[in-house]
């Protein structure tokens, strides 16, 4: 008896050994040898079948028992119903040799058709270029998964043009075997997002400093000359405030060092433009002088008049006003409306709107002769016509609504460029 279960003993063992090496699917990652494991146990060569493992469980619990028994008679029990249940001395147990007899046992079993004359694998492959893996050996099946150009694989099985594989996640299924490959295929490597370039930052315009304006008291009393206008600030660039009469009294309170006076008020006005007399009791306005009638030559010649020099001071007196295409009034001027504006509301004389339009009236005088309220025309296009024009004041300087940035200025005559032709009006 005691031999008997001795033999018994050894014959567990053997299966339980036998089970840590017979698997046909499994693949070791580190050293890429194949654990041999059945899905049967033991091979019973006599019997010419599988004993499973619910066997071989009954025969440990049963021996565990024995051992345990309190009299030697229960403990043979135990052991007799093993003999019964399971002899060694009727059956050999053994395992297979190697992986192919293994596989022969088992290819009743495996998916793949036995008309295809399949052959069993078990190495790791490669997929050569991104492909599907399909629940049968067709592309018309189910789509298990996609697989990536370098995906590594166990290929249980293949025949004709499918393999059988096996996925790193466990998924089973199909895949031409024309994409695999048995040397290692490299991962391609994905292409870097390139950085965006960073915009450049604008850089802010540096402000021009204003020039350091200095100024000294002053007490009195002065006139405006002439229409003028009133600015925020000592100079034409400060915004406008208001227009005062010609006449106007101004009780200064300071000069500054570029010429302007602060009136008790806040505001300033160009000194240039004030008179320390005061306005007669008569009405200190210019009498117009009549438009003689038109002779069959479209020019005007008038008698000049005004010798006390007020046409200059009210051309000047315009000095700041900003520029506006087409504009003719204070409240903005371009070049041609500019001359319009003086010459219709101190002298009552009309021209037309329009720089070469204006070359048509008054006398043509050279550039060497002018005098106060002569036009100058500019050709700055050289095309024979004008495109420009200004009011000559005397002292080699001319006023001009120049342009938006500059508005009407004052500039001097021998920095004039393109002069077309100087025409007199009076």
């Amino acid at each position: 008896m005691y031999k008997t279960a001795i033999k018994l003993m050894c014959g567990v063992l053997t299966a339980v050994c036998t089970m840590g090496f017979l698997n046909i699917d499994e693949r070791d990652p580190e050293t890429e040898k194949i654990n041999l494991q059945s899905p049967s146990l033991v091979y019973v060569s006599m019997a010419g079948r599988y004993a499973n493992a619910d066997v071989i469980a009954k025969q440990e619990e049963n021996d565990r028992l024995a051992e345990e028994a309190d009299t030697e008679e229960e403990a043979n029990a135990y052991r007799i119903y093993n003999s019964e249940f399971f002899s060694l001395d009727n059956y050999t147990i053994t395992a297979p040799a190697n992986y192919e007899e293994i596989a022969n046992n088992l290819r009743k079993d495996d998916p793949i058709n036995n008309e295809n004359k399949e052959n069993y694998d078990g190495n790791s492959v490669w997929v050569k270029n991104p492909a599907k893996v399909y629940a049968e050996a067709g592309t018309s099946s189910k789509k298990l998964a996609d697989v990536g150009k370098g995906t590594r694989m166990i290929r249980i099985s293949y025949s004709g043009n499918w393999s059988y594989v096996r996925l790193t996640n466990g998924q089973k299924g199909y895949i031409p075997s024309s994409l695999l490959s048995t040397s290692k295929v490299a991962t391609p490597t994905p292409s870097p997002t390139p950085s965006p370039s960073p915009k450049p930052k604008k850089k802010k315009p540096t402000a021009t400093p204003k020039p350091k304006i200095t100024s000294k008291s002053e007490n009195k009393t002065v006139y405006a000359s002439t229409s003028t206008n009133t600015r925020s600030g000592p100079g034409i660039t400060y915004s406008k405030v208001s227009t005062i009469k010609a006449g106007t009294a101004i009780k200064v309170v300071a000069k500054t060092s570029n010429g302007w006076y602060k009136s008790d008020k806040g505001w300033y006005v160009l000194s240039s433009l004030t008179t320390t007399k005061a306005p007669s009791s008569k009405k200190n306005t210019p009498t117009p002088t009549p438009k003689p009638k038109s002779s069959s030559s479209s020019s005007t010649t008038i008698k000049r008049g005004d010798k006390s020099g007020g046409f200059a001071k009210y051309i000047r007196s315009f000095v700041g006003c900003r520029y506006v295409s087409g504009g003719a009034s204070p409240s903005g001027f371009d070049c041609s409306g500019f001359t319009m504006y003086c010459y219709k509301n101190y002298y009552n004389i009309k021209l037309p709107h329009g720089a070469n339009m204006q070359t048509k009236y008054g006398t043509k005088v050279s550039f060497d002769s002018m005098k106060v309220g002569d036009i100058i025309y500019f050709d700055h296009d050289h095309n024979g016509k004008a495109d420009h024009v200004g009011l000559y004041v005397g002292s080699g300087e001319m006023v001009h609504a120049s342009g938006v940035k500059t508005g009407v200025k004052c500039v001097s005559v021998s920095k004039l460029k393109d002069v077309l032709m100087v025409r007199r009006i009076l």
